[in-house]
């Protein structure tokens, strides 16, 4: 385990947050502790797991579930898939938004590419596969990648050259050690007029206030850091980003709604009831409605970065 400052402003004055659980630990009993930064407001995971020492939290027959099957068995793979399918089609949209460039052109790199269903739904689209590139350190996800879809996945950010007209992060920031290595990175990565990419569940939204401790999100150990409204941009500020436009992204407030209320009653010895299920739902809903009508409320958010033009003059 470490400890570590603030990434935004090197601090290591924090204020006490929450104490959560792994919510695929189902003892409940180890306890992870997040802070915020007194000075940037920044919600950090502290102590952490270290880079070598997260991987064995990362399981993927409980993280991602049904990523790896070759046959879709019950009615909850398919309604997950089906789900998912759409989902995929509203994520591409999104990103690639208007575009000057014709599709076929753009080039695109998903940083967090898991098994790469997103990176071929641009495929499809019409984006040249040659144009795609992915990083994935989960070698079994990589694996699926290459071997189902022909894309370029790599391990790490090292090595990677030429420039891209999307940078995407989508609900990858959060997990990752290094964040201003990987923003170094992404800057010699990003072409000029290009669009970065993140997507960060919000730990202002009324879904975290409402279920404290058992909001999924907080994922710990595996997510390390929460971004409060405002504190993304201080982050990228150095880097040489800013932030342009933001957006909520509405289907995170349903999940997040279900899921977390399945976690509270697990952890309070109740049974998931259809009852339970459908409150969560509408509550979800709710939240989503008004994240559209105020987007710094939505319980994830999509926030649009390009570079500033002194950030690649030279």
């Amino acid at each position: 385990m470490e400890s570590v400052p603030c990434p935004i402003c090197k601090s290591t004055a924090f204020l006490p947050w929450l104490e959560v659980s792994d919510r695929f630990d189902v003892s409940g009993k180890i306890r992870w502790e997040l802070v915020q930064s007194s000075t940037s407001g920044l919600v950090i995971l502290n102590p952490r797991p270290d880079s070598s020492e997260i991987t064995s939290y990362y399981q993927c027959s409980l993280y991602y579930p049904f990523l790896h099957r070759n046959k879709i068995a019950t009615l909850k793979e398919k309604a997950y898939f089906a789900a998912r399918t759409l989902l995929l089609r509203y994520r591409a949209h999104l990103i690639l938004g208007s575009s000057v460039k014709p599709v076929k052109a753009l080039s695109i790199l998903e940083i967090g590419s898991s098994t790469g269903d997103l990176l071929n739904f641009f495929h499809r689209s019409g984006v040249q596969l040659a144009h795609l590139a992915g990083v994935e350190p989960d070698a079994a996800s990589a694996a699926h990648a290459r071997e189902h879809f022909g894309l370029k996945i790599s391990p790490s950010l090292k090595g990677l050259e030429g420039k891209f007209d999307r940078i995407v992060l989508w609900h990858t920031l959060e997990h990752i050690h290094d964040l201003h290595a990987t923003l170094r990175a992404v800057t010699g990565l990003l072409e000029p007029e290009g669009l970065l990419v993140i997507t960060l569940p919000n730990p202002a939204c009324a879904g975290a206030n409402h279920y404290r401790e058992n909001w999924i999100a907080y994922d710990a150990p595996r997510h390390l850091y929460h971004f409060m409204p405002g504190t993304l941009a201080k982050l990228l500020e150095p880097h040489g980003l800013s932030i342009t436009r933001q957006q909520p992204y509405f289907p995170d407030a349903v999940y997040n709604s279900i899921h977390s209320e399945e976690l509270a009653c697990r952890a309070n010895s109740q049974p998931f009831s259809i009852w339970r299920m459908a409150s969560a739902l509408c509550r979800g809903t709710f939240e989503a409605g008004k994240g559209i009508l105020w987007p710094g409320e939505g319980a994830g958010v999509i926030y649009f970065a390009t570079l500033r033009p002194k950030a690649f003059s030279s």
